[in-house]
This record gives C-alpha cells, structure tokens and sequence, in this order.
C-alpha cells in the first residue's frame, strides 16, 4: 500500500479527496491523507510545509487552486506547478506530483451541470448559465478568474444559497469522477498520475 499525501488549500478540497479520491484510489493501492493547508498558500509556505509530509509519506501531491494563489506574478498554471517543482531537492522530485486546479476548484462543478443544478435545487435557466459559461470559455477548466468570473463568483451569483464547503464535496461525490474527468483534461492528468503510482 502506497502512502499518498495531498496537500489541500481548505476544508471543501480536504473533504473532496477524504469522500471521492480517497474510495477512488484504495482499491488501487493507495492510501491517502488529505493535508489541510488552512488557505493563503503561497509558494514559500508550501516550501515550508512539503519537508514533513516527504517524511511520512511515500508521493506527495496537491490540490490548490490557481486563482487564490499568493504572489503567483505571471506564472502560468503549469508555471506555477513547475516552480513548485523546482522548490524540491531533486532526490524528493521522483516522488512529488504537484498540481494547480485552473483557475478553481469549483470548475469541477461546471464539469457536472445537471447534477449542481439538482442539488442546489435550480432549474432550466440555472442549468444554461453554467452550461453557456462553459461554452463561452471553451471547457469547464477554462471558466475564467477574475472577481467577477470565476468559478466561485458565478455560482454565488446564480444560486444564492451556495456554500462551497457545505455543497463542493456532496455534488462532486454524486456526479463522481468518470463525468468530471470527461470535461476536465487538467485533472484527468493528474488523477492518472495518482492512479499509476
């Protein structure tokens, strides 16, 4: 059984990897850990961080999400993994898979629009705000990160009653990862890596 850390920026992605990827991966070999980062992750706090999860655990990996993440600069999203990356002595490398959910982590709702619609008790109209904003912007990873355009931001809009931590982890567990893997190439990247190790 390998040892799989995941460090997490919140509750809402620690209760995601603890109620879907953990299931998901134990049949596999895996055991994982979800490592709540507690928010305002930053390249030097996750460098600070990563030396004690590589001593307990055997692959560590994260989950954060790109638009909240402090002094990013320019970087890309892949610029971004690649400079966490290069933050890990080269002997911890082999055994360290870094990821950056782009722009959020709320995207993965707009992967699975019938069954956010249902759960946050939407309807007909609902269900075309999330579906055009993904065909506006092309797949459900590219709904955009700006204050007014990210993930987050137009779910509040949309559904009022919205709580990411309360709502993320319960749809994303019944819309399960087949459908979202689908429509989130990012992630089905990642979730490979997971699954191969």
């Amino acid at each position: 059984m390998s040892r799989l850390a995941i460090s997490v920026e919140g509750a809402t992605e620690r209760e995601f990897v603890q109620r879907v990827l953990k299931p998901h991966l134990a049949p596999l070999g895996k055991s994982v850990t979800a490592i709540d980062l507690r928010g305002n992750v930053s390249l030097d706090k996750v460098t600070g961080h990563l030396p004690a999860l590589f001593g307990s655990f055997d692959v560590v990996s994260t989950l954060y999400d790109f638009y909240g993440f402090k002094g990013r600069g320019n970087l890309s999203v892949d610029e971004l993994e690649a400079a966490l990356l290069g933050r890990v002595p080269a002997h911890r490398a082999v055994r360290f898979i870094p990821y950056i959910q782009k722009y959020e982590f709320e995207a993965l709702l707009f992967a699975a629009p019938t069954e956010t619609v249902s759960w946050l008790q939407g309807g007909q109209d609902e269900l075309m705000q999330l579906t055009d904003a993904v065909k506006i912007c092309g797949s459900a990873e590219a709904v955009n990160g700006s204050v007014e355009t990210s993930p987050s931001h137009r779910l509040v809009s949309i559904f009022p009653s919205y709580d990411k931590k309360l709502h993320v982890p319960e749809i994303l567990e019944l819309a399960g990862l087949a459908m979202i893997r689908t429509q989130c190439p990012r992630f089905d990247q990642w979730l490979r890596r997971l699954e191969s190790i």
